[in-house]
């Protein structure tokens, strides 16, 4: 016997979702013994059978799953969604619709995307639709060639913000959520990875000492380096430079940090208001610790 749930409010009426355990017990479908899960194809009995306990109880997905044995609530979830809402190609007509539906609009969060989903003519999945617009239509996206300048501003967000991609990508302003994570793998996996080595670390300083601060694309020519240029600005703004501040925070520095962080929203900006040797890492910990 299932445990017994309290109410809750589907198609605009209150139900009981013991009438739902009720009909499961009901059910001539034997429970598994023990947790499995499987791989076989769904059969137009099960399809059906979803397709009128969403229409009747809602989306109880977990509920669910007691139906079909081996069926985890995601993938009960995920195959509703694929036989009830669209997955084919945009066809050039829903572009143009949707286009005209969001036109001026460039705030995703200010959008009501229910109300979008029902004026197209293809019944999709609001995540499907907002994805769409945010890789395809959004008017402030940069379809273009990467700039040197926005690697090098992706590089250091990733530094900053590890791969979340959605906070990324606002920050970027002008490149979509998978443009940045697509970028990023790219970049990644042609590039040297891992500790800087002892041979490196001298390689750089040499670098500098002959080149100066500001030159790392020619260093890392000279070193014949597999890292790019923002890894080895990174190392040495953040470890190597001997004029980093690296001795313990003061509460006066910490509440500085914090109060003129909220007022500018740039590290950067901070450090140099400040005129502060700490690293942007440091200071970026300072606030992550916060």
């Amino acid at each position: 016997m299932l445990p017994r749930l309290g109410q809750c409010y589907v198609n605009q009426r209150f139900i009981s979702l013991r009438a739902l355990y009720e009909e499961h017990d009901r059910s001539e479908q034997d429970q598994p013994t023990k947790p499995y899960h499987t791989r076989k194809s769904w059969s137009t009995q099960d399809t059906e059978k979803l397709v009128k306990l969403v229409g009747k109880y809602g989306n109880k997905w977990k509920v669910f799953a007691n139906y079909f044995p081996g069926r985890t609530a995601f993938c009960i979830r995920s195959h509703y969604f694929s036989v009830t809402h669209d997955t084919t190609r945009w066809t050039l007509e829903e572009k143009k619709i949707l286009q005209q539906l969001l036109q001026g609009q460039n705030d995703a969060d200010k959008i009501n995307w229910e109300a979008v989903q029902q004026k197209l003519p293809k019944k999709r999945t609001v995540g499907r639709i907002k994805q769409f617009w945010q890789n395809s239509i959004q008017p402030s996206l940069n379809r273009g060639s990467w700039t040197q300048k926005e690697t090098t501003k992706l590089k250091e967000l990733v530094e900053l913000h590890g791969k979340n991609f959605e906070l990324i990508a606002r920050e970027m302003g002008s490149r979509s959520e998978e443009q940045c994570r697509n970028k990023w793998a790219y970049e990644v996996n042609t590039l040297k990875k891992g500790e800087f080595t002892k041979e490196e670390d001298e390689a750089l300083m040499k670098g500098i000492d002959k080149y100066g601060s500001d030159a790392f694309q020619q260093i890392k020519q000279d070193m014949q380096s597999l890292r790019s240029v923002s890894q080895l600005r990174t190392r040495y703004t953040n470890f190597l430079d001997p004029t980093i501040d690296k001795s313990p925070w003061t509460n006066e520095e910490k509440e500085t940090l914090v109060r003129l962080y909220k007022e500018i929203g740039n590290l950067k900006a901070v450090r140099t208001k400040i005129n502060s040797r700490r690293s942007i890492k440091d200071m970026y910990n300072q606030l992550r610790n916060k």
